[in-house]
């Protein structure tokens, strides 16, 4: 399994220190490009690597808040779905306590922006994580 770190940073909370609703995608997003990298199927030193996949569905749970200055641990696991890559997503917070759960759906594009199959090196690298049980 995959394992983001991201500590909150001031300017992802609210009045109250809270990390506001819209940057959890952000972390999953962060997470899922580490995720890739980690696979070997994105390239820092060449951006456009990460083109190859689109986002076809998100689905965010909210179950605990977190704050400014918390050390968030991200778990990532990925299988595929068909012709999908589905990524699940495990947001722990302070006390390692979960506090969002997440899913998202992708799909490979080609240079022209069409839908194309994934390749084998996609479904290999997504394949390899052992799917431990299904959390949202």
């Amino acid at each position: 399994m995959f394992i983001h770190r991201h500590k909150v940073q001031f300017y992802e909370t609210d009045l109250m220190g809270i990390v506001h609703h819209s940057n959890y995608l952000r972390f999953y997003e962060e997470a899922r490009v580490g995720w890739a990298h980690a696979k070997g199927l994105l390239d820092y030193q060449k951006p456009g690597s990460a083109s190859q996949f689109a986002v076809y569905e998100t689905h965010v749970r909210h179950l605990k808040p977190t704050f400014f200055g918390d050390d968030l641990e991200i778990e990532v696991q990925g299988r595929t779905e068909g012709n999908r890559i589905v990524l699940q997503y495990r947001l722990r917070g302070r006390n390692k306590e979960i506090c969002s759960l997440a899913k998202t759906v992708h799909v490979a594009l080609g240079p022209d922006l069409k839908l194309q199959r994934l390749s084998a090196e996609m479904k290999a690298a997504a394949e390899s994580d052992a799917w431990t049980e299904t959390w949202l």
